[in-house]
């Protein structure tokens, strides 16, 4: 009987392993952009009611919807005290348990270049948020002034407009909750000595101001508490001012809290696992101003020109893929026709002058072969036009090499003359009737 009973007992443990074995596990193995192999908790589940917008370097460009949401699940953190729990032993031992200032004095600040995956509509989990966010990142607190925060966001927009050779540096440019602020990128950064490449430290503030903080008039000698991540605190990229900053206020310190599941914290606790309406867009923390044009594309033309039936030639610049014209040249193929205009200038007023109907005695336009390619001298033109009598303020017009060219279509569509084209034979129709 002992026999069997031990059997038996033997029995249930091996079936009770195997059980456990077989059990599904609920920990996904995910490497991090270091390398190190992490377990994420597959059965967390959200859902978002929109796209939250990560790749392609969306947030080294602007504010985005995914930044908004990420420093939010910071600054509540921090404003809620859920951070408390999380200060190292050293410093509850120090005293050092809580944010030290009060909710109106707490912002939250991320750079763009640790933002790096869409989050699709639809279910997410821990794996897409690690896809977002790469790395390890653990909060942090840093106490600044209200002067060292601006020349903090000083820095880190030292490198807009984003292009693809500025994009490296504008990973420093930062996502922000609880303050707004304005980039007025017409004014060039003043460059310091080199902190380290390709961020240099600001050596006067000129581009960025912010406007409020939580509401409230921005302070530049009052004292603010930084949520960041452990990176900024020790001076990534461009944050030279918070790991100053860190130095100069004991109070400064790197939580035990990982940021990854501090965002799913708030996305639980506060949206109820449900990113909606608020984020469809971002939020208006963040008014660039002053940003350049983009360069267009601009060549000669290889198209082939017909008016009414006949070949012509005549100097055509292709523009981001419309043709555009100079209006004398135009003028010139369409004399005699019903869609005749001649072209006129004020001197006075700096306007040029078109009248449909009147004839325009002016040569044929040049072959363009006999000219030079002056593609690289375009820029948008303020030209005054006036047209029969009326001025005409929604023209696209582009002056290259001294002259003023049209947008083909456009003209078509003011003077009353016909515009296609052929694909086949890659013509552009012109026809006065």
């Amino acid at each position: 009987m002992k026999q069997l009973k031990k059997l038996t007992g033997i029995m249930l443990t091996a079936i009770m392993l195997l059980s456990l074995a077989a059990a599904p596990s609920f920990a996904l193995t995910w490497t991090d952009a270091h390398g190190n192999e992490i377990e994420l908790d597959e059965t967390l589940e959200a859902y978002a009611e929109v796209a939250l917008q990560g790749a392609d370097d969306a947030a080294r460009k602007g504010e985005t919807n995914l930044g908004d949401l990420w420093t939010d699940a910071l600054r509540w953190f921090a404003e809620s005290g859920k951070i408390n729990d999380s200060f190292e032993e050293d410093d509850v031992t120090a005293g050092n348990n809580a944010v030290a200032v009060d909710a109106a004095h707490i912002v939250a600040l991320w750079n763009g270049g640790n933002l790096r995956a869409d989050i699709a509509v639809g279910k997410f989990g821990m794996e897409e948020l690690a896809a977002v966010l790469p790395y390890p990142n653990k909060v942090a607190v840093v106490y600044m002034t209200g002067a060292q925060l601006q020349e903090a966001l000083e820095a880190a927009s030292q490198a807009l407009p984003y292009s693809e050779a500025s994009a490296a540096g504008c990973a420093s440019f930062m996502q922000v909750a609880g303050l707004k602020y304005t980039l007025d990128l017409s004014r060039a950064y003043d460059r310091g000595e080199v902190y380290k490449e390709p961020w240099y430290r600001a050596a006067s503030v000129g581009r960025a101001e912010i406007t409020e903080v939580n509401g409230q008039a921005f302070d530049a000698a009052a004292t603010y508490a930084v949520i960041t991540s452990n990176a900024n605190f020790n001076g990534m990229d461009s944050s030279y001012v918070f790991k100053e900053a860190a130095a100069e206020n004991e109070k400064s310190t790197i939580t035990t809290a990982v940021v990854r599941d501090v965002v799913w914290q708030y996305i639980d606790e506060v949206l109820e696992n449900i990113v909606g309406a608020a984020y469809t867009e971002p939020q208006g923390r963040i008014t660039i101003t002053g940003a350049p044009e983009a360069k267009p594309a601009v060549q000669l033309s290889s198209q082939k020109l017909s008016v009414d039936g006949a070949e012509q030639a005549a100097e055509v610049y292709n523009i981001d893929g419309f043709n555009f014209f100079m209006l004398r040249d135009m003028a010139a193929l369409l004399n005699g026709t019903k869609a005749q205009f001649s072209v006129g200038y004020d001197e006075e007023t700096r306007t040029v002058v078109i009248v449909t109907g009147e004839g325009y005695d002016a040569a044929q336009p040049d072959d363009p072969a006999a000219g030079t390619d002056k593609s690289d001298t375009a820029v948008r033109s303020g030209q005054r036009i006036q047209v029969d009598g009326a001025e005409i303020d929604d023209m696209t017009v582009y002056n290259i090499g001294g002259n003023n060219f049209f947008k083909l279509q456009e003209l078509g569509e003011k003077l009353g003359f016909g515009v296609a084209y052929d694909a086949e034979t890659r013509t552009m129709l012109v026809t006065s009737e």
